[in-house]
C-alpha cells in the first residue's frame, strides 16, 4: 500500500512548555518509552535505528477500556532528527489487517515552547471500526503528550 492511499485517522496537537531539544530527547528514545508512556507495563526493542521494532505490553490506564491489556509493536520507518519527526509502522492485534503509521512531529514555538503533533494514518477501515479507532487514538495521543509535558515540568 502506497503512502498516497492512506486514510487520516487522527491528529492530536498540544503545546508543551519545554524546549524542543528536551521534548525530542524523550520522544526520540525509540524503545525507552516506559519512563513516560502511561499504561506501558514493559517495552522491549529489537534492533537499532531504522527497521528496529519496539514491542509494548500495554494496559489501558484510563477511559472505557481501562484495565484491558494487549501487546502491540511499532517499527521505526523514518526519522528526521533535524526536523524533529519520526514515523513508525504500527501493528495492533485488534486490527490485524490494518496497515497503519504513527508520526510524531515537533515544532519550535520559542525557546521554552514546543508544539507536539501526533498523527495516525493507515489503510481504509469500515466506518464503525474507524470511529472506535479514532476515539482510542485521540484519548491515547492526548494522554501521551500530557505525560511527556508532565515529565518535563
Amino acid at each position: 500500500m502506497s503512502k498516497a492511499s492512506l486514510v487520516h485517522y487522527a491528529t492530536v496537537t498540544r503545546d508543551i512548555d519545554a524546549p524542543i531539544g528536551e521534548v525530542w530527547g524523550l520522544v526520540a528514545g525509540f524503545g525507552a518509552e516506559k519512563a513516560w508512556y502511561p499504561g506501558a507495563k514493559s517495552v522491549s526493542l529489537e534492533g537499532f535505528g531504522l527497521g528496529s521494532i519496539r514491542t509494548f505490553d500495554y494496559i489501558y490506564p484510563a477511559g472505557k477500556n481501562r484495565g484491558q491489556e494487549y501487546t502491540f509493536s511499532e517499527e521505526l520507518t523514518e526519522c528526521d532528527a533535524a526536523n524533529h519527526s519520526m514515523t513508525f509502522r504500527v501493528r495492533r492485534p485488534d486490527y490485524p489487517d490494518m496497515i497503519a503509521y504513527g508520526t510524531t512531529v515537533l515544532d519550535r514555538l520559542g525557546p521554552d515552547k514546543t508544539r507536539f503533533r501526533w498523527i495516525a494514518e493507515g489503510s481504509p477501515l469500515p466506518d464503525e471500526y474507524l470511529a472506535v479507532l479514532r476515539e482510542d487514538l485521540h484519548e491515547r495521543f492526548d494522554g501521551l503528550i500530557v505525560a511527556i509535558a508532565n515529565q518535563l515540568a
